[in-house]
């Protein structure tokens, strides 16, 4: 059985941030708290909320939550990209669910 868990940019950020207050970073942990100060764009919990609410809708796995998350779309267009390795299709009412998700974030 898989254990895997899918954690958010924002709640990279914050595991890095709680880290930087307790010691030096490593080179390498600075490095993606830069990237991860420079590309989150909703808290941490708003992105958990977010990806609960995008887990209601049938067709959003968790991995595919969290990517909407991390990059919070705002065209229906860029979440089809992120959607199309995926072997079910998703159309464009369902898309729109998404984006009116995200909106509510931003």
């Amino acid at each position: 059985m898989s254990s895997d868990h899918y954690v958010t940019l924002a709640e990279v950020k914050e595991m890095l941030d709680a880290e930087a207050a307790d010691h030096e970073l490593t080179p390498e942990q600075r490095y993606a708290l830069d990237q991860v100060n420079k590309n989150v764009k909703v808290s941490a919990s708003n992105a958990q909320k977010l990806v609960k609410e995008l887990r209601e809708l049938p067709f959003v796995s968790e991995a595919q939550a969290v990517k909407v998350a991390d990059l919070m779309p705002t065209h229906v267009d860029d979440v089809r990209v992120m959607f199309a390795k995926e072997r079910s299709t998703v159309d464009k009412k369902q898309l729109e669910q998404i984006i009116k998700l995200v909106e509510k974030y931003l």
